[in-house]
């Protein structure tokens, strides 16, 4: 398995619901965090998701909540880097900041990332998180940090 993966999809019958996707990516030392709204019946924006690049801090800190040490997290990349001139010229926009931010909840847990861009946009998703989808994302972020140390 090159790139491990977690994927947590949460569609509602309103159409209210959202999709997160955790990619381990050992070249880049980095779990990419994916996360889209819903846009129709089990379909889901990912043309418009927000991309965060996570590094072995910022797992660290979001394996605090998942493994119960802390009730809450919140990870803020301010970030001048631009998009590849191909993702430019397809149109993208400069991301001025990205936050994500990981509480424990009754049920499980909560998950919002967003992205602001240079313009000011918004973009946000939120996703609740089962007990169950914890233990995979607390497995994946452990791995992923012994992958990434080369340990």
């Amino acid at each position: 398995m090159d790139n491990p993966r977690v994927s947590v999809y949460k569609p509602n019958k309103r159409g209210a619901g959202a999709a997160v996707r955790f990619d381990l990516n050992v070249v880049k030392e980095a779990v990419f965090l994916e996360a889209a709204r819903q846009i129709g019946e089990q379909k889901f924006d990912w043309e418009n998701k927000v991309v965060i690049k996570l590094n072995a801090t910022d797992i660290a800190k979001l394996l605090l909540v998942l493994e119960g040490k802390a009730k809450t997290t919140d990870l803020f990349h301010d970030t001048t880097k631009a998009p590849s001139k191909d993702a430019l010229a397809q149109g993208a926009e400069r991301t001025k900041n990205a936050a994500v931010n990981l509480s424990k909840s009754d049920f499980g847990y909560y998950l919002k990332a967003s992205e602001q861009s240079a313009a000011g946009a918004v973009n946000a998703v939120s996703v609740p998180v089962s007990e169950d989808e914890g233990v995979l994302l607390r497995v994946l972020f452990e791995r992923a940090l012994v992958r990434m140390a080369g340990w």
